[in-house]
């Protein structure tokens, strides 16, 4: 599965998704495709995990991302319940922002290239009332999809698991009805994916974050620092030890900061330090509350495969194709589940 810009929400002009809690996991289900085929094998780690899901401190916690809205913050009851149950599937959880009301995790996996989303919203008591999986890659991830279901559908609607799951098997998607709730089911080929909300439920308003850079204004600094840019949505291209490989895309309202961002190092077995100039130069010019808080997880989480997390309220991903490039996508998800 190919992970690329255009596989994350596209950049749009309006205002427009911490630290991943560490875990280690002894025979847990991973995935991935090789050959063009869905292949699942086992990730062994032999050092005891520090601490559980639930109980970890997130990357910038306690930043108020809008009145009564505080980013990260620690899961109860079936919210917590359902981090354990996908971390134990490989997933890596992390808590986007917490209310009165309740909070809103994601669990993700990046692997073999492609990458699976279980992001969900939850009472104070831990009831999780809304959800959606989304499994990108080359080819057929619908046994992925089901896994993960089966997984999700024990701990969320368990009284509506089989059901969806016949769906699943015996279909291309379609939308369900049950007891806990409605689905909605893309069952095959790629992405595949479930979006679940329970009846009566009410949706958490997700709040809308920018940056305090502007386009133009990373535009200009990174012009005076030998990058070439242009466009609207500015592209824009520079060098590593003289030679093209890195480039930046990045875009925002007219009248806000930036709220989209991917930075690429491709220059080969020179990656990892191409992208250390490349992350150096981007952030020098970047303001704003989660600019530390990410810099802080980057730094954390360089140096091995490839991870997703909520920081500071904003999705992050880190791309890392070992010996080719590194990519970082930063971006402010404004929208969370739209059911019919």
């Amino acid at each position: 599965m190919s992970y690329s810009p255009a596989a994350a929400p596209q950049p749009t002009r309006r205002p427009a998704r911490k630290a991943v809690w560490p875990f280690v996991l002894s025979g847990v289900l991973a995935c991935a495709l090789v050959a063009g085929a869905v292949v699942f094998f086992v990730v062994r780690r032999d050092t005891p995990a520090a601490t559980g899901p639930a109980d970890s401190a997130t990357a910038g916690s306690s930043r108020m991302l809008a009145e009564g809205v505080t980013a990260g913050g620690t899961m109860t009851g079936a919210a917590k319940t359902l981090a354990t149950a996908l971390t134990g599937r490989g997933l890596e959880c992390s808590v986007r922002f917490t209310t009165a009301d309740g909070g809103h995790s994601g669990c993700f996996l990046a692997a073999g290239g492609g990458t699976v989303a279980v992001e969900y919203q939850y009472q104070a008591d831990g009831a999780v009332n809304a959800l959606t999986l989304v499994i990108k890659g080359k080819s057929e991830t619908a046994p992925i999809l089901q896994t993960l279901t089966a997984t999700i559908g024990q701990v969320v609607f368990p009284a509506d698991r089989s059901a969806v799951l016949t769906t699943m098997r015996q279909s291309w998607g379609g939308a369900v009805e049950g007891k806990w709730g409605k689905y909605e089911i893309v069952g095959r080929g790629s992405p595949t994916r479930l979006d679940a909300e329970k009846f009566g439920n009410k949706q958490l308003k997700v709040p809308s974050l920018h940056l305090e850079t502007t386009e133009l204004g990373l535009a200009k600094a990174l012009n005076a620092d030998g990058y070439t840019c242009a466009g609207i949505q500015p592209t824009c291209q520079g060098q590593y030890a003289g030679k093209p490989g890195l480039a930046l895309k990045f875009s925002g309202p007219d009248d806000g900061g930036i709220t989209y961002l991917v930075a690429t190092a491709a220059t080969g077995t020179t990656s990892e330090k191409a992208f250390a100039q490349l992350r150096s130069t981007v952030f020098g010019h970047l303001r704003g509350d989660a600019v530390a808080p990410v810099q802080e997880w980057i730094s954390q989480h360089l140096g091995g495969g490839s991870h997703i997390a909520y920081v500071a309220g904003w999705r992050v991903d880190l791309e890392v194709t070992a010996g080719k490039q590194i990519r970082l996508t930063l971006f402010n998800e404004e929208f969370f589940l739209q059911m019919t």
